[in-house]
């Protein structure tokens, strides 16, 4: 593990910017989600409609709620990744401590995992290194 301390990876400029892009996604999201909430959760169902169509509609309504779980998930890891940002200890690996390419935050500002730790745990089947978290398994 690196010792990286509180020191922080990046400078004002750079921190702000990545700031503006998570707190961007974050409300392109809570948007998403809030309009697949109100499309998912109200029933059209009308009596003798045929079972087909309800078949559908049940298909789709399941999809929007899928939809809105996995866009929770990414909520939850932008809130995390502002949190870190915060204390100074965004853009390190949560499993190897080492840093995350500056490729990899670009794509997914949000990233927990270095790719090397990602790619270990799509390996394992998304387990966790013995004495690491579980918590960002969501990636």
């Amino acid at each position: 593990m690196s010792s990286n301390g509180n020191a922080k990876r990046f400078d004002a400029a750079k921190e702000a910017a990545i700031r503006e892009a998570l707190l961007t996604e974050r409300a392109a999201l809570a948007k998403q989600i809030r309009a697949l909430g109100k499309t998912s959760l109200v029933s059209s169902r009308t009596a003798g409609e045929e079972l087909a169509d309800v078949g559908t509609d049940d298909f789709m309504r399941d999809m929007e709620l899928s939809v809105m779980t996995e866009e929770g998930k990414r909520l939850a890891l932008i809130d995390t990744a502002l949190e870190s940002l915060d204390s100074g200890s965004y853009g390190i690996c949560v499993d190897c401590g080492e840093a995350i390419s500056d490729g990899r935050l670009r794509a997914k500002p949000y990233a927990r995992l270095c790719i090397d730790c990602k790619s270990i745990r799509e390996q394992n089947e998304g387990m966790a290194p013995e004495g690491v978290s579980d918590e960002e398994l969501v990636e």
